[in-house]
């Protein structure tokens, strides 16, 4: 097989297998949580910054702000929980998905192995009542795995003398932010996205610099998910959906213009290439969180009514 074919089928297997291996774990994570996990969101979020903390915790977790996001519209059009709360939760996931880069630039290597390993044995071995939580454990591993093969597929890249001519398309903020959304869009996971990046940067195959437009575009992508689960549900469970899309971009505006000093101070840190784009993921998701939690008291009367407007008859 002609190598540069064999070589690009490896680079996506690994892609694919990091894609599964989060979203067979986020499944498992939920259903173990089960309805205990719903009653107490809604238990525990009766302030705006409470539920920002618990949907930040739960995203943490679960690894997935698109399934916490459509879990909460979901929840919301239930009446299981208040429109309010559903606002922190949704302003909160998008802190918690920043783990995932850190995770991915701490390059904790060696950690794949062993936790599949102990996982696929608990699943086998342990009591029947137990074995579940061994799944979890043995997709938390896959994820890992997976990123280390993403990472030893695009290594070459970074020494290929081909690599030149893409420079000018690899150096392009726009593209990079296009692409972040699209293939975000695509996969249905900014985890998945934020962790290419982070991993891309690491192995010099893209700057830093490019990279991080590249999460940004994720933040966009990734609100696809809830307005493709809000679509057949209610007028809340959309108008929540929309709210998601909307805080995203805002954050992204953020990102793009008064957050360029800040941004330019972390890319021009000691930090690694790796933990650049982290930081950056983290401190503009960050950032716009604070700003929505200190603005919520302020415009909730105007969302509110929006959230709750009645549709028209007739």
């Amino acid at each position: 097989m002609n190598t540069l074919l064999l070589w690009g089928f490896s680079v996506l297997a690994a892609i694919f297998l990091f894609l599964h291996g989060l979203e067979a774990f986020s499944d498992e994570v939920t259903r173990l949580g089960g309805e205990r996990l719903r009653h107490a969101l809604a238990r525990i979020t009766r302030s705006d910054w409470r539920a920002a903390l618990v949907g930040g915790l739960v995203t943490a977790v679960v690894q997935s702000s698109s399934a916490v996001t459509s879990m909460v519209v979901g929840l919301a059009h239930k009446r299981t929980l208040s429109a309010r709360a559903a606002v922190g939760l949704i302003v909160g996931a998008n802190v918690g998905t920043t783990l995932t880069a850190w995770l991915v630039a701490y390059k904790l290597e060696g950690l794949g192995p062993i936790f599949v390993t102990l996982g696929g044995a608990w699943s086998l071995l342990a009591p029947r009542p137990w074995r579940a939580y061994g799944k979890g454990i043995f997709y938390f591993g896959l994820i890992f795995l997976a990123l280390d093969l993403v990472a030893q597929s695009l290594a070459p890249l970074a020494h290929s003398p081909q690599i030149g001519a893409w420079q000018p398309l690899l150096q392009s903020p726009g593209l990079a932010l296009l692409f972040g959304t699209l293939l975000t869009a695509f996969v249905q996971s900014s985890s998945v996205v934020s962790g290419l990046a982070v991993v891309a940067a690491s192995q010099r195959v893209v700057d830093p610099a490019v990279a991080v437009w590249m999460v940004a575009g994720a933040n966009l992508g990734t609100t696809s998910t809830a307005l493709l689960a809000s679509a057949s549900l209610g007028p809340l469970a959309r108008r929540l959906a929309s709210f998601n899309a909307a805080f995203n971009g805002f954050g992204v505006l953020l990102f793009a213009t008064v957050l360029q000093p800040l941004i330019g101070a972390v890319l021009a840190s000691s930090l690694t290439p790796a933990q650049q784009v982290a930081m950056v993921h983290t401190v503009f998701n960050l950032c716009a969180a604070l700003a929505a939690l200190l603005a919520l008291p302020w415009i909730w009367p105007r969302l509110q009514a929006l959230l709750l407007r009645e549709p028209q008859t007739g």
